[in-house]
């Protein structure tokens, strides 16, 4: 019998909504393992995760394993005990929320640089992920939540497995047909968008592209107000639920339609149709593949980082003056291959700017 069991790596804001939702969504048994390196936090979640699933009548069961460390020796141990079906990505070097939470000269960089100054922080612990699926289970479908606009592009240009990621364009969907539920019932709604699009673009003519059953959305931003709007901590209920939709539909292996960022490791976010384990994209009439992803790496750009089809990456702030300053070249073109060797850099440069007040509060 097929595995329908979904490991989960890293437990925070993202990890509790997903499994508060797969606990009243599932239909049939399935067991989900966190994978955590800090225990008291997944077992407060096992405890609400399976507590909602026994109010709720569900087949889902949750239960933690230990991680002293995110290490491809740690990681080829636990897929070989588990052999999920799904392995979701939650774990990454950097925290989306830093900047509110905890803000300094690093925070003021990133949102000088754009998010996409942080890729090496968020891709080496899916690249290790990826590696121990590769080896130990490569059946496995590898869902990938940290910034998969462009860690996604990544994996695939280091030839590493990568289903699909969640979040970013999923969440987009979900806001857009709820604003436009208000209207008339959606069918079928397929959007093009990038992690970008969480905020509101600087020109209209950057903004994200929806069709409803074929027919462009006119008004997306005013749709998107509402989301965009809440704060994004906010947000995790939405693209958690969303997530646990997805997971269930992929372990249960039913087809789905859906707007999925990172699709087959490709940038940004598209439509697309998932059957029988496998995902393709599912395009309006009249845009082509080549016209969608040239639109994503447009997109890219304003978010602070491009990952060429070459497997090169491209941070689109080196110019500015002021980043130049603080990173001197740190954010200078590399090739994937040395994506471990620029994370430690940065890391170390994080570490010394962390000290450093922020602007707001110096």
């Amino acid at each position: 019998m097929a595995s329908r069991d979904i490991l989960i790596v890293g437990v925070g804001s993202l990890t509790r909504a997903i499994c508060s939702s797969l606990a009243t969504t599932a239909a049939e048994r399935c067991t989900v393992t966190l994978l955590s390196g800090t225990p008291r936090n997944a077992a407060e979640v096992c405890y609400i995760a399976n507590t909602r699933a026994a109010l709720s009548g569900t087949g889902t069961r949750f239960r933690a394993l230990p991680a002293p460390e995110y290490s491809a020796e740690v990681f080829r141990d636990v897929l070989a005990r588990v052999q999920p079906a799904v392995v979701l990505n939650c774990a990454s070097h950097q925290s989306p929320w830093e900047g509110t939470r905890a803000p300094s000269a690093w925070s003021d960089l990133v949102a000088r640089a754009g998010f996409g100054v942080t890729l090496p922080l968020q891709s080496v612990p899916a690249l290790t992920l990826a590696e121990a699926i590769a080896e130990v289970s490569p059946q496995a479908l590898l869902v990938n939540a940290c910034f998969p606009d462009a860690v996604n592009p990544v994996l695939d240009a280091l030839g590493l497995p990568v289903f699909c990621g969640t979040g970013n364009v999923l969440t987009i969907a979900a806001s857009l047909r709820s604003a436009l539920s208000a209207e008339r019932h959606p069918g079928t709604l397929r959007v093009l968008g990038h992690h970008v699009h969480l905020h509101t673009p600087h020109h209209p003519e950057d903004e994200a592209l929806a069709w409803l059953d074929g027919s462009p959305v006119p008004e997306v931003t005013e749709a998107l107000r509402a989301q965009r709007g809440t704060a994004r901590a906010e947000l995790n209920a939405v693209g958690g639920h969303a997530t646990a939709l997805l997971l269930g539909n992929l372990v249960d292996r039913r087809d789905t339609l859906a707007n999925l960022p990172g699709p087959s490791g490709l940038p940004g976010g598209y439509p697309v149709r998932i059957s029988s384990g496998r995902i393709r994209l599912d395009l309006p009439r009249g845009v082509s593949r080549e016209h969608a992803v040239a639109l994503n790496q447009r997109w890219a750009v304003l978010d602070g980082v491009q990952v060429r089809p070459d497997g090169g990456v491209r941070f689109t702030a080196e110019g500015d003056p002021e980043t130049d300053k603080e990173l001197p070249d740190v954010l200078s073109p590399f090739p994937v291959t040395d994506l471990r060797e620029r994370c430690a850099r940065m890391l170390a440069l994080r570490a010394r700017l962390r000290n450093l007040p922020a602007r707001s509060s110096a």
